[in-house]
């Protein structure tokens, strides 16, 4: 469990970095993704809709996420949407099969291999057992389920023996 509360903000580290620097300066990654993404905002009928302005809310998206994982608050969502929010983009930034040269190939392959990791960690963060609040919330439902059963069973068994008993008293 101490280790879930250090690895979980190591691990939202970058996103929330990646999406504060993706915000607060858009252009770059935006003039990469503008070719593919326009053309498809204006067949899904967006066409004021700019590249930058998706940048700049997936970039908040991601920010958001990151620091919701950082905080343990609904780590499963927060890592879920990262892996979703990351998955959508790593091909895009990191296009390593269109480099003719092979410096700049081995260099993009890494980087997509380095974000296909961190979406790996996401996963992994999201399917990471229940934190011991939780656990102690369960145990309690748990235990007040079985004590009203229980109580069910008790009542039963008095007018049980109330029906008998007034069977033979009155």
């Amino acid at each position: 469990m101490v280790l879930r509360h250090l690895a979980r903000p190591l691990l939202a580290s970058w996103f929330v970095y990646e999406g504060v620097t993706n915000y607060l300066s858009p252009e770059a990654r935006a003039a990469k993704v503008a070719a593919d993404l326009e053309p498809a905002l204006a067949d899904l009928g967006v066409p004021d809709l700019s590249a930058t302005d998706v940048v700049k809310a997936q970039a908040l998206a991601t920010t958001g996420a990151a620091a919701s994982l950082a905080l343990s608050r609904s780590p499963r969502t927060s890592a879920l949407a990262l892996a979703l929010l990351s998955a959508g983009t790593v091909s895009v930034d990191y296009p390593f099969w269109k480099e003719t040269d092979p410096a700049k190939r081995r260099e993009g392959l890494e980087n997509f291999l380095k974000s296909a990791a961190l979406i790996g960690g996401v996963l992994i963060a999201a399917t990471a057992g229940h934190s011991s609040r939780h656990k102690a919330k369960a145990k309690s439902k748990k235990s007040k389920a079985h004590d009203a059963k229980h109580q069910a069973k008790v009542e039963k068994a008095q007018k049980t023996a109330s029906a008998h008993l007034k069977k033979y008293f009155w």
